[in-house]
């Protein structure tokens, strides 16, 4: 049987297929097995995803989205001139990897998903639909965490004997999230879950290229600090090309001072996941692109005592997980016109603007902090009940004309041309002589 198991992130999609008999291996875009989530919608409405898309963002940055499934309580995204549904967004994401995944060996027979735990059946019935108008007519969708949990399992060799606690510590590009599973006889049990909406590794990108360009927003410097960045993981010095041409480097004392604070609030988190449980971890599993950092797992065993498990590759355990787990019952789906309220224009910044810290943490004992919906106390924010929530208005990105720029400009144009007329005419006799005659 032929299966495909896709890790949609914020940042980054990874993508897993495995056959009888044969190892699982990861998909590739563009010779990588990271695929850019971002998406770029052009004139005729079509969604670029990845690698293209970013390509294509030059030309015209309002029809940029980097991070769609950030989006996804938006209902629809002004990009450029027309609203387009997070749904349909997603769905160019994963049109990219349903046609690596024919390539690779036809249409596949088993198709699953995963999702952050906190995700209730509003937001995975975005990502259903979005799966449905990309071809996947027979979708399920696992618990990222507990994809995760069975990657350590059978992939790792990690021993989980039942009733052990295992960390689930996902610090991706865009987000962070915490899960606290056990291990149960029957499988894993999830027994509580947090995480910070507006920290990931992007938020550490910025707060580096603020640190050596302070006021610089360039889109080059983003790329060559999370270069360097990476390159910090292996290394203790990385050179970085700053705009204008100037030649920095970036050591990993500096990374450690700028990114240990982002760094502190995540393991705070995590304290704070546990604490309302009550428990300690036996095992912390580090997955998603940031834990790479060395400084994230020497935090962690410095707060907890507990020697963190750090994949080669920790961008790739939940797909893994998800495509040699168990799999429940396999739902049909079919596409849909996804429902969104038009809104009127109003502009929109083209990144998401910080946010105020917020956590959600489910479990027993637990409180749930920062800008939720909740229904009582110790609830889950609930987005299930679609009847309480009022339609969220698309964003509209659109560009502003600005005539008295243009007026400026013009007027600074005449200056420069009229005043070394002046100058002549008024050190010049016989220049001002021919100009007077000239007029006469």
């Amino acid at each position: 049987m032929y299966r495909l198991a896709v890790d949609v992130g914020t940042c980054n999609t990874v993508a897993v297929v495995s056959r009888p008999g044969a190892a699982p291996r990861a998909l590739l875009f563009d010779g990588s097995p990271v695929l850019p989530s971002a998406v770029f919608v052009d004139g005729y409405g079509t969604v670029h995803a990845g690698r293209d898309a970013e390509r294509l963002m030059a030309d015209d940055p309002a029809r940029f989205e980097p991070f769609p499934k950030r989006r996804v309580d938006d209902g629809a995204v002004w990009l450029g001139d027309r609203a387009v549904p997070v749904a349909e967004l997603l769905a160019g994401v994963l049109r990219r990897v349903a046609a690596e995944a024919a390539l690779a060996g036809g249409a596949p027979d088993t198709v699953v998903f995963t999702a952050p735990v906190r995700w209730g059946t509003a937001r995975r019935g975005v990502l259903r639909q979005a799966a449905a108008i990309a071809g996947f007519t027979a979708v399920t969708i696992v618990d990222e965490p507990v994809a995760a949990g069975w990657y350590c399992a059978s992939v790792l060799g990690q021993r989980l004997d039942p009733g052990r606690l295992l960390v689930v510590f996902d610090f991706g590009g865009g987000t962070f999230d915490v899960t606290v599973v056990r291990t149960d006889p029957s499988g894993l049990t999830v027994l509580g879950a947090g995480g910070l909406d507006d920290l990931g590794g992007a938020d550490i990108d910025a707060a580096l290229a603020s640190y050596l360009a302070p006021g610089v927003a360039d889109r080059t410097l983003w790329t060559e600090v999370r270069a360097a960045k990476e390159m910090l993981s292996r290394t203790t010095v990385a050179p970085v090309r700053l705009p204008g041409g100037r030649s920095s480097h970036l050591t990993r004392d500096e990374l450690q001072h700028v990114a240990g604070p982002l760094v502190e609030r995540a393991v705070d988190e995590t304290a704070r996941v546990l604490g309302g449980l009550g428990v300690r971890p036996d095992q912390i599993l580090l997955v998603g692109g940031t834990s790479r950092l060395p400084l994230v797992a020497s935090r962690l065993h410095a707060r907890f005592g507990v020697v963190p498990v750090v994949p080669e590759q920790p961008e790739l355990p939940v797909a893994y997980g998800a495509v040699i787990g168990p799999v429940q019952a396999i739902q049909p789906v079919q596409p849909q016109p996804v429902p969104y309220q038009p809104a009127p224009q109003q502009p929109a910044q083209q990144y998401p603007a910080p946010q105020q810290p917020a956590s959600v943490v489910i479990g027993p004992g637990v409180r749930i902090e920062g800008a939720v919906h909740i229904r009582g106390a110790g609830a889950m924010p609930d987005d299930d009940d679609d009847d309480d929530h009022e339609p969220v208005e698309p964003v509209r990105r659109e560009r502003t004309v600005r005539p008295m720029r243009w007026i400026g400009r013009t007027v600074r144009q005449l200056v420069l041309i009229a005043l070394p007329i002046t100058i002549i005419l008024i050190v010049n006799e016989p220049a001002r002589t021919f100009v007077t005659n000239l007029f006469r």
